[in-house]
């Protein structure tokens, strides 16, 4: 909805039609109706069907409400936007349709940092709008009355996302909220908001829920919970009929102006992530009906006794992530009963006032991990009264010594953490009261021995870690209470032998005892063998009765074959992380499993498997369940292996793997059914080509032929047959002769690119039927004459790109019906006519640029049409460009940005750059004179510093060009050519060149022959041939410089692109006469490159003529006489073509020249009669030119016939 034409955002504007109508207009899309209802991923099209008008920059779907007006009335829509109202665009919210609108989301670009505005009532006309959404739109102020209107609102989202550009901060008008009172839920996080206005949202007494998190807020008195302060009252007294007595204001009216708190009924305040530091004295009190309150990650280290006083139903705390040192005991005085939840992690405190939690009766989770607390401020008290408390989380903190007395109280807790502290003992029935305990966490402390009593009363523990301390014994009996013990981690400590306590845990799935000392595995019944320098694992070296083995982070390389075969007790092996690159299927045999145990859990992650054609049937064996006689693989989806040849991805995820990427190489295969083997000719034999190398798989229906990079020169001898993938790229072929592959019937995949390949003949790829895959690119290639790709039926992708394809034959893909993928794109293509590629249904992927499209304006239209409805396809749509001049690359803008109405204007704003003319350097006379030394440097500086000056005098007095030769081929060329100069120069010029320039060479001694552009030329002629060829019938071209030149005739393309043409080839030939002052800004490259290079006189110079002359070639004796008796308008007989860009100019009443500005200038000459009849035959007497008025533009002629 933004005005903007350079992108294709829509914006709506009414306008007038017919003085009666109003219509939406759009720039770049147009606008659409919609009948049907679209709906979201994942929902049922609603029904009825809605008719609904949605902008083209908007998505829309329904909303399934309970209590809409009628089934499927509601309409979501979300609109993505660039900014709003913004210095690049206009936005007019009106052309949203108001009916159906109930959910509105706007997002705007979160690249572009741009501030965007709200007017007031902006939403007015959306009455029925029940929820909005403003997103990463970078708003600075929130007028007041942006919302009028909008009474059903409910929820509201503001997030200007302001915090990515740290200068900008949203600022609400004090009455932002007022129109939406039945709001409900309010999310104003990511705002950079430093304050908010007093009584902001007093007006909201529907307010559930509110988010103000994420911004700058410091004082929790500024979040605008409380009322504006009345205006100070003034002091009131009453004087009766006596005068002097009367009654005083009361105090309060004379106390100052004093805010008072608002009473609200949020539930849910969010005001994390800011900059508060303080919690005051009922900072929230007015927030009677509070049930959750999130304050963590601020700033806070300091909390008033009665910061939550009157939230008496408050039921979860955050203020975790801050600086809180120690609490106040009154804290949760006025929340006692109802407080479930309180979260104190990663502050500093160090102190827990007695009484903090005591008698809390409804608190489930307590967490106070990273903090600072000791042994010193935990005592019986701390937690007295928990009894629901569920989770206690104490890690990471100083507790050095635990006391049977700290839990009493806490029957109901189920989870307690206590990891990363300090603790060294346990005391004896230390966690008797905690019956229902099934998680403790004893990691990293420093305990270094269990008592046969330390986990007295964990009947219903299931997992227990006392991983990383310094356990070095365990009493026999320490989990003799923990009867339901499943997952206990005794690794990362220093003991020596498997602890006798591990015998009668029935129960027990896991343990882990890596990282420790055990030397000796006496326990049959289990076995942990992990973290060492195991190499290989065979039947003997693992006893029959192991239940659980763990051999994981080892080197082992070797499992042999019925390694677990007889371990009938087994459950569970760990051979995790270890160097395993292949074993056998057998290797994992087990003595068959009865159908009422499970099988064994076995995990083989970690390691370097090699997916060749002998581990295939890893992929599949936990599909062998039923055989009841090899283990069910826990992680074989976290298994990756290593493809044995694989040119896009080295490693894969096992289970993603296909059959025919399990590979193994073979030089040599013969199979059972082939009787030919023995004969050198034998198709059925497998023979991999010298210097290649060859894959198959298990059954061998892949079967792949690796000849890339070898610097074959011509094609391998015996590829085999059977190949279905066959590489020869990075070869030196040169070409692809007939039946090169023929025979190979299964070959479905085959690269030939970077292969020097410069022609494919008829019957290249005969007989490849099942071809889907050719790559040609990085070729040579320079046309497709159609026969080449007719056998390739089936053939989805080919890839051509970057060749030096000049033409294809409009038939060549034709034939490829199931054609998904074509590269093109990088080779030398003009006009071919992509839109036929509607003839190729499948066509999914297209590449087209760095071509040398045409900018033929009609074939630009056909291929502007068809990419517009194929943009999809055309990979490189944005970098499709057509090139004006071959030579210099000179390109236009992206095809898809075209516009075709302005083809011409499109064209005629090219250039190309002529390359730059390097004039030999003139020597200087170097006069030696040994007498006077000084004198003679004198004079060649002189000399060199005045040397055109000098050629010009000399030239004017003698007849004689110093230091200036041309060579013999130069003055063969000119011997024939009809003129001595061509003169080209603006309309709005010519009484200067007719009145004074062609008088000047025409006219005088010796008489130059002489073309001017608007005087002789065919008007029904191509301007740009008859330019050419005036060039190259003229000895010198003659250019006259002016405005005039620059701001007319030079714009124009045909003329602009004939003299680049004609010129660049042309050394020393170029004369430019510059008329008038030109500023330097006004001249592009190509005027200043010809500047520079060619020779370049000033009108009103002293000696004008003399330099022009000089530059003008010599009038031969033989052709004086001639010269006399060609008029001076002419024709030349080469353009009588079809007219195009055919201009009429004016030819009549020249502007009057000053002739006495040009000294010499001879008067002019009668006309002689019959010159016409003198004239050559191929130039016509006629100059059939139209007058305009001076200063209009030429006008275009209708074409003229031949026969004119």
């Amino acid at each position: 909805m933004n005005c903007d034409a350079v992108t294709s955002v829509v914006s709506w504007t009414p306008v007038v039609n017919d003085e009666t109508s109003v219509m939406l207009t759009t720039l770049g899309t147009s606008e659409q109706q919609h009948q049907a209802t679209p709906s979201p991923p994942g929902q049922p099209a609603a029904s009825p069907p809605l008719r609904y008008e949605a902008p083209d920059d908007c998505q829309w779907w329904i909303r399934e409400t309970p209590g809409a007006v009628s089934a499927g009335d509601e309409v979501a829509l979300t609109c993505k936007l660039r900014t709003i109202n913004s210095e690049f665009d206009t936005t007019n919210f009106s052309v949203i349709p108001s009916e159906h609108t109930t959910s509105l989301r706007i997002e705007c670009n979160e690249v572009i940092m741009s501030r965007s505005s709200l007017d007031d009532r902006s939403f007015v006309h959306l009455t029925r709008l029940r929820e909005l959404i403003l997103d990463h739109c970078k708003l600075g102020k929130w007028p007041s009355g942006t919302l009028t209107g909008l009474r059903d609102l409910r929820n509201l989202t503001v997030r200007t996302r302001n915090t990515d550009w740290p200068a900008m901060s949203l600022e609400l008008a004090p009455e932002s909220f007022s129109p939406v009172r039945q709001l409900e839920r309010l999310d104003l996080s990511y705002n950079n908001i430093w304050a908010f206005p007093d009584s902001i949202f007093c007006a909201l007494t529907n307010l559930v829920s509110l988010n103000i998190s994420h911004n700058r807020l410091q004082d929790i008195s500024e979040v605008g919970f409380r009322e504006k302060a009345p205006p100070p009252q003034p002091l009131i007294s009453t004087h009766d009929d006596g005068g002097n007595s009367g009654h005083d204001a009361p105090p309060e009216a004379l106390s100052p102006s004093v805010s008072s708190p608002c009473s609200l009924d949020i539930q849910i305040l969010d005001a994390s992530f800011n900059h508060f530091v303080l919690m005051p004295t009922n900072g929230f009190s007015a927030l009677r009906r509070l049930q959750e309150l999130y304050l963590h990650d601020n700033e806070i280290s300091m909390i008033a006794d009665r910061a939550l006083g009157g939230l008496k139903e408050l039921q979860m705390f955050d203020i975790s992530n801050n600086k809180i040192v120690a609490l106040p005991p009154e804290l949760f005085r006025d929340c006692i009963q109802v407080i479930k939840e309180i979260y104190l992690q990663n502050n500093s405190i160090s102190v827990l006032a007695p009484g903090l939690f005591a008698n809390l009766g409804h608190l489930l989770a307590l967490d106070l991990s990273r903090n600072q607390l000791t042994s010193a401020w935990i005592n019986s008290g701390t937690f007295s009264g928990l009894i629901r408390l569920v989770l206690l989380n104490l890690s990471h903190n100083r507790i050095t010594k635990l006391d049977p007395t700290f839990f009493r109280d806490l029957y109901t807790l189920q989870i307690l953490n206590l990891e990363h502290n300090q603790i060294e003992t346990i005391p004896a029935d230390t966690f008797a009261p905690m019956n229902n305990l099934h998680t403790l966490v004893l990691s990293y402390n420093r305990i270094s021995y269990l008592d046969g009593y330390s986990m007295n009363g964990l009947y219903v523990l299931s997992l227990l870690s006392l991983d990383n301390n310094i356990l070095e014994t365990v009493h026999p009996d320490a989990f003799r209470n923990c009867s339901s013990l499943q997952d206990l981690n005794l690794n990362g400590n220093v003991l020596t032998a498997v602890p006798l306590a591990l015998k009668d845990m029935r129960l027990l799935r896991t343990v882990d005892l890596g990282e420790n000392s055990i030397s000796d595995l006496h326990d049959p019944g289990f076995k942990d063998a992990s973290f060492n320098k195991l190499t290989r694992v065979s039947s003997s070296s693992i006893p029959n009765s192991v239940e659980l083995l763990f051999l994981n982070d080892n080197l082992i390389h070797t499992v042999e074959p019925h390694t677990f075969l007889k371990k009938n007790n087994l459950t569970r092996v760990d051979l995790y992380a270890n160097q395993i690159v292949s074993m056998e299927l057998n290797a994992l045999r087990l003595t068959r499993v009865e159908a009422d145990r499970p099988l064994p859990n076995f995990y083989i992650g970690g390691n370097p498997f090699q997916c060749d054609c002998t581990m295939e049937w890893l992929q599949r064996i936990n599909t062998l369940d039923h055989l009841r006689q090899h283990p069910h693989v826990m992680d074989l989806e976290s298994i990756y292996c290593k493809l044995l040849y694989n040119r896009y991805r080295t490693y894969i995820p096992l289970i993603e793997a296909e059959s025919s990427q399990f590979l193994c190489t073979y030089k040599t295969h013969c199979f059972a059914l082939c009787h030919c083997c023995v004969f050198d000719a034998c198709d059925c034999e497998m023979t991999c080509p010298s210097n290649c190398t060859c894959y198959h798989d298990q059954s061998w229906s892949a079967n792949i032929v690796e000849c890339s990079g070898i610097e074959y020169t011509n094609m391998p001898n015996r590829i085999p047959m059977d190949a279905t993938e066959v590489y020869l790229d990075g070869n030196n072929f040169g070409e692809l002769s007939s039946h090169s592959f023929i025979g190979r019937k299964n070959l479905k995949v085959l690269y030939a690119n970077n292969s020097n390949i410069a022609a494919i003949y008829n019957h290249t790829f005969s007989g490849l039927r099942r071809l889907s895959v050719l790559h040609l690119e990085n070729n040579h290639i320079k046309e497709l004459q159609g026969f080449e790709l007719q056998s390739l039926e089936n053939l989805r992708e080919l890839y051509l790109q970057r060749n030096k394809i000049q033409s294809i034959g409009n038939r060549t893909f034709v034939h490829l019906e199931q054609l998904e993928v074509l590269r093109i794109d990088g080779n030398r293509l003009s006009t071919f006519p992509v839109w036929q590629f509607s003839l190729n249904p499948y066509l999914v992927e297209i590449g087209l640029g760095a071509n040398q499209w045409s900018c033929d304006c009609q074939y630009l239209r056909l291929f502007h049409t068809w990419l517009q409805g194929n943009y999809v396809k055309v990979v490189d749509a944005n970098k499709v460009v057509c090139v004006f001049n071959n030579l210099t690359n000179a390109v236009g803008p992206p095809l898809a940005d075209f516009n075709a109405t302005s083809c011409t204007t499109f064209m005629g704003g090219s250039r190309a750059v002529v390359e730059s003319q390097v004039i030999k350097d003139y020597l200087p006379l170097l006069l030696v004179t040994l007498c006077v030394f000084i004198t003679s440097i004198g004079l060649v500086f002189c000399a060199f510093y005045y040397r055109r000056e000098l050629r010009v005098w000399v030239y004017s007095r003698c007849g004689l060009r110093m230091c200036y030769k041309t060579t013999a081929f130069e003055e063969e060329q000119d011997r024939d050519r009809l003129f001595d100069a061509y003169v080209s120069y603006s309309v709005k010029d010519d009484g200067f060149v007719n009145q004074v320039l062609a008088p000047g060479l025409e006219q005088s001694d010796p008489a130059y022959r002489l073309c001017l552009h608007y005087r002789d030329f065919n008007v029904s002629a191509y301007v740009a041939d008859t330019i050419v060829e005036a060039v190259e019938s003229s000895r010198r071209t003659v250019v006259v410089l002016s405005k005039n030149f620059l701001h007319s005739e030079w714009c124009r393309f045909e003329f602009k692109s004939a003299l680049h043409e004609v010129l660049k080839d042309r050394r020393r030939r170029l004369i430019i006469v510059v008329l008038g002052e030109l500023p330097q800004r006004d001249l592009d490259p190509d005027l200043r490159l010809y500047l520079k290079t060619n020779t370049c006189i000033e009108w009103g110079d002293r000696l004008f003529w003399q330099k022009l002359k000089f530059a003008m070639p010599d009038v031969r004796k033989a052709s004086r006489n001639r010269t006399s008796s060609v008029r001076h308008h002419t024709h030349h007989p080469l353009h009588q073509r079809a007219p195009v860009n055919v201009y009429a100019t004016t030819g009549s009443s020249p502007a009057s020249f000053d002739r006495s500005r040009s000294p010499g200038l001879p008067p002019p000459l009668p006309p002689q009669p019959g010159v016409g009849k003198l004239l050559p035959p191929f130039l016509h007497p006629h100059n059939h030119l139209q007058t305009i008025d001076r200063g209009q533009a030429p006008r275009r002629l209708p074409p003229q016939p031949l026969w004119a």
